[in-house]
């Protein structure tokens, strides 16, 4: 005897306990909010379930998963897929996609949050339109991980944007293709500044009209400890064919330029890397993960 709605599911979970939804899609207006620590939403079985309505991870849920689920928010008031403001949360193997320009996965807004984890996801067509609305923002964190992701087709804003005051980011093994930007470091003029973060062995490609990687300060201080290396990069927008911006507040090395074409079948959503790329052989295996639920 399932539960009818995502709300009543979530709020029956005590700390440390799994929700499984059953195949097809739930749909709520409003939040749902995950408030007990290390709680488990995922699928059932295949095909994954959707769920379409916003999710917030509060404070309380640290060590929360979210995993195997197709994310999104038609609901015109709570448009963000899912925001993050607890610690140890890991967000594996979902879909994740906006139902209009808006930014899909949202950190530390309201506090600093710890110890992210987001692997093996496919976030694409967040943003639509400007510069504002990312797959990934990340806005005041430590030590997040961003690993092994599918980040495309986002036409309104970067594919990660570490901004103000994102420290010890790790960017690594991901491909990135088809953004607006693909990624930033940056601050604000008011003094915070995103330090430390490393983004590498990713491959990052077609960015317009922005860099695969650049940074932005506002006026303020740079950036300190920030790096960009061992990436595969390919642009024909700014910066060409490299894509790689003005190396303020960070500083790269070892990247090279893709040979293209870089990936198997990129139309038709194939982003495996083409054998014998230089993208293949620097980067290794890339993209996303097989999560086992």
């Amino acid at each position: 005897r399932p539960f009818g709605s995502l709300e009543r599911l979530v709020r029956s979970l005590g700390p440390g306990q799994v929700g499984c939804l059953m195949p097809g899609r739930f749909r709520h207006h409003g939040v749902v909010k995950l408030d007990e620590p290390r709680t488990t939403i995922r699928s059932f079985r295949r095909p994954r379930a959707t769920i379409d309505g916003a999710i917030w991870v509060m404070s309380g849920a640290r060590g929360a998963r979210i995993a195997g689920l197709r994310l999104t928010s038609h609901d015109p008031n709570f448009a963000i897929p899912v925001k993050v403001q607890a610690d140890g949360v890991k967000l594996l193997g979902n879909d994740i996609t906006a139902a209009r320009s808006i930014s899909c996965v949202l950190v530390g807004s309201s506090r600093i949050v710890s110890d992210l984890l987001i692997e093996g996801n496919r976030i694409h067509n967040c943003g639509r339109t400007g510069k504002l609305d990312h797959l990934i923002y990340v806005t005041q964190s430590r030590d997040a991980v961003i690993r092994r992701n599918l980040l495309v087709d986002n036409r309104g804003g970067w594919a990660v944007h570490l901004y103000p005051n994102a420290d010890g980011t790790l960017v690594e093994r991901n491909v990135i293709d088809a953004n607006e930007g693909g990624v930033i470091f940056a601050g604000s003029g008011g003094g915070a500044t995103s330090d430390g973060n490393v983004v590498r062995a990713n491959v990052i490609t077609n960015s317009s009209p922005r860099w695969n990687i650049e940074s932005s300060w506002s006026g303020g201080p740079s950036g300190r400890g920030n790096s960009a290396s061992q990436n595969c990069l390919f642009s024909s927008g700014p910066g060409a064919p490299s894509g790689l911006g003005y190396t303020n507040g960070f500083q790269a090395s070892g990247n090279v330029v893709a040979n293209a074409p870089v990936f198997v079948d990129r139309e038709a959503g194939d982003y495996r890397l083409r054998r014998g790329s230089r993208c293949a052989a620097l980067a290794g295996r890339v993209g996303r993960a097989t999560v086992r639920l």
